[in-house]
């Protein structure tokens, strides 16, 4: 049986997570994400921990497989197999092919790493040699118009620029305004963001809360969607 027929297998699996003493359990068409707070299809770790990410990761199926996502745009997470006694880092963006029946995956906050243990049954686990990773890269389609660039630089100009005129923070949406020059304000600046966090939703890759903006900026800055050569557009308003 190919991996493609099994994936499209109507089936039912005894497969859960376990979330400090929550059992959550899984099927291929019920994925399971966690992160900061209890939320719609989110199942929350500790809503006064602004160190985890609104959505930090997920527990999903697809290609006949069981995979940890990593859904976070600013932390790693780490994964405990118990065989070789040190975490695996999953780098954002990455997901990873769960090959053992019970594993730890540990989500790193700012008071706290928080446990999750994610039990799949033996025949649904991936076939992959001890000690070798099976990790793959989850992309994200990130589809930019020339105004979507705009603001985004502007809004990550601190981030590209070299030390020492470096400043890692997000521009307020005045400040990025200020920078555009008109037509762009600061209402106008806030709505194409907005826009663009709803467009990233819809493919669940979430930026929101009060932190939102710098974990946005982070995730685009650090896969290489937006990069130093970009403050070159800047230029054309100045």
């Amino acid at each position: 049986m190919t991996d493609t027929q099994r994936d499209w297998r109507p089936r039912v699996v005894e497969a859960a997570v376990n979330l400090q003493g929550r059992r959550v359990g899984l099927s291929p068409d019920r994925p399971v994400f966690f992160g900061r707070a209890d939320r719609d299809d989110v199942v929350g770790l500790d809503p006064s921990d602004m160190g985890i990410s609104a959505v930090a990761g997920s527990v999903e199926w697809d290609l006949g497989l069981w995979w940890v996502v990593n859904r976070s745009g600013k932390r790693p997470l780490l994964l405990d197999d118990g065989r070789s006694g040190v975490p695996q880092t999953l780098r954002c963006g990455q997901r990873y092919a769960i090959s053992v029946r019970r594993l730890s995956v540990l989500v790193r906050g700012a008071i706290r790493t928080h446990p999750i243990v994610v039990e799949i049954p033996p025949e649904d686990l991936a076939c992959v040699e001890t000690g070798k990773a099976s990790s793959g890269t989850l992309t994200f389609d990130i589809d930019l118009s020339d105004a979507d660039r705009d603001v985004l630089v502007a809004m990550a100009s601190g981030y590209l620029r070299n030390f020492p005129f470096n400043d890692p923070r997000p521009r307020t949406y005045q400040e990025v305004g200020d920078i555009l020059g008109p037509p762009w304000n600061k209402t106008k600046v806030r709505r194409r963001v907005d826009r663009l966090k709803e467009r990233l939703a819809r493919a669940s890759l979430y930026f929101d809360g009060p932190h939102a903006n710098y974990d946005l900026i982070e995730y685009l800055v650090t896969n290489g969607i937006i990069g130093p050569s970009d403050l070159s557009r800047l230029h054309r308003n100045t």
